[in-house]
């Protein structure tokens, strides 16, 4: 197998680049901290050339190896660069030194793709809800024009993937054919084998390099949901968004308006919704009594109503457990992750975990 200087020459000449010294310095450093085992915190300069720097030697200790290596990026935008441009001229440039081509793959979060159940009536529908072709003349305004625009690209995509729709939908159309990893059936849903999320993440975990984002690297870690196949090798681009991305995407949300809506989707399957809208009115109430800013004690009143929060939603919880019915009941899943989110994030503000900063917002 080629050396490290030769296949960085090669993947230089590849992409029609030149030689850089401090693309070379940066390629030794990596190679030298993945031959160690050690962290290594690089700052590389504009015209650096620092994708190459970091994706060769990246690429040829996963050939070495056997095992993935894994690239997080700051958005789903930088992934896709390095998808469609630096990995592909990339692979082809070292193919000849390493003795075949590596492979590689994009992960991206479970809403970003078609969930097929849900387009094939599986779950209730949001808003307005899905528009068959036949009802386009009765459609009003933008989002009837996309949500149909939308069913038809579903139907016939390939990969589920919502970058492939050009041009692209709002949130709110987008919502109506897929679902949070909350509200996915998983391994219960009748569709599973369909799955373009399944497919994706199946492809992910025999290819040599996996290119993800820090907010699903974050979901993966902090999580635990071992969504990212098993790796040794983590390189982390534009590292000086990581904090704030990570940080976005571990965060949690409280409002009166999640528990009445938690409520509303549970409907007649819990009766103790009923609850929900004086529970969600004493949060109000006291909420609006404080100060915006970081709330560095919970009083007794607060205390009080977070408390009558988390039991109706435990209360609620109890009562959406399936009972005998079939567990791919997209509405039932869709009630259950609504319910759950506030009953958890209700009981994590409750008990001032050491490392939690709790801060209060007034929505205009």
């Amino acid at each position: 197998m080629a050396t490290l200087e030769h296949l960085l020459q090669a993947a230089v000449a590849g992409v029609g680049g030149a030689t850089r010294l401090g693309q070379q310095q940066m390629a030794h450093a990596v190679a030298e901290a993945i031959h160690s085992r050690s962290h290594l915190l690089v700052q590389a300069g504009t015209g650096t050339g620092k994708s190459l720097a970091y994706l060769v030697p990246a690429v040829q200790h996963a050939l070495d190896t056997g095992r993935p290596v894994v690239v997080a990026t700051a958005t789903i935008a930088l992934q896709a660069q390095i998808i469609d441009r630096d990995l592909p001229r990339l692979a082809a440039a070292l193919a000849p030194g390493l003795g075949r081509r590596p492979t590689f793959a994009m992960v991206k979060g479970r809403r970003n793709y078609v969930c097929v159940h849900k387009l094939g009536g599986g779950y209730p529908d949001d808003d307005e809800g899905l528009l068959s072709v036949s009802e386009v003349d009765q459609a009003a305004g933008r989002l009837g024009r996309e949500v149909v625009r939308l069913r038809r690209w579903a139907e016939a995509t390939e990969s589920g993937d919502r970058d492939e729709l050009v041009p692209g939908v709002s949130e709110r159309a987008w919502r109506q054919v897929s679902v949070s990893a909350h509200e996915c059936l998983g391994g219960k849903c009748p569709m599973v084998t369909e799955c373009f999320v399944e497919r994706s993440r199946a492809a992910a975990a025999d290819v040599d390099v996996i290119v993800t984002n820090h907010s699903f690297m974050a979901i993966d870690s902090f999580e635990g949901r071992q969504m990212l196949p098993a790796h040794d090798l983590l390189v982390v681009d534009e590292a000086h968004e990581l904090v704030d991305r990570v940080t976005s995407t571990i965060t949690d949300e409280l409002t009166s308006g999640m528990l009445t809506g938690a409520a509303r989707k549970a409907g007649k399957r819990a009766e103790s919704g009923e609850q929900a809208a004086d529970a969600a009115a004493l949060l109000d109430d006291v909420l609006a009594a404080m100060p915006e800013g970081r709330v560095l004690a919970i009083s007794d009143s607060l205390a009080l109503a977070l408390a009558r929060v988390r039991d109706v939603a435990r209360a609620m919880q109890s009562e959406l457990k399936p009972s005998g019915g079939s567990d791919a009941d997209g509405g039932l899943q869709v009630a259950r992750a609504a319910v759950d989110e506030v009953f958890e994030n209700a009981e994590r503000v409750l008990e001032g975990r050491e490392l939690d900063v709790l801060w209060l917002a007034h929505e205009p």
